[in-house]
């Protein structure tokens, strides 16, 4: 494959990882939405749930709660991590270049037929 070939694909997997987003779901970290009051000792008492989180197959957008609008996800208001975003767009850039591999061995084994 060239190196023409893979900037492209590159290139391609940015929007597949950015459009993951769409796939959301709640868990496995938790935040805290609420404060349910103190104990009779003077602690507070918190109320941690599972926060909502985006993109697939590693989620890299998460809800803040008290920061955005609960159970919806922003990418100016929510937080946003680089790593798993960056794995998400070497994981397309694989599929597409797995892809792309066996196009071309299916064009080159018709070609020779």
């Amino acid at each position: 494959m060239s190196l023409i070939t893979c900037m492209i694909l590159g290139l391609a997997a940015l929007p597949l990882a950015g459009s993951s987003a769409a796939l959301q779901r709640h868990g496995p970290d938790h935040a805290i939405f609420c404060a349910l009051g103190k104990s009779k000792d003077g602690f507070d008492i918190y109320c941690p749930k599972p926060v909502l989180n985006a993109g697939w197959p590693a989620p890299y957008l998460f809800d803040r709660p008290g920061i955005s609008i609960e159970n919806k996800i922003s990418i100016l208001e929510d937080d946003f991590r680089f790593w798993p975003f960056s794995a998400n767009v070497a994981f397309y850039w694989l599929l597409l270049s797995a892809m792309c591999n066996i196009a071309m061995r299916f064009r080159s084994l018709r070609q020779q037929q």
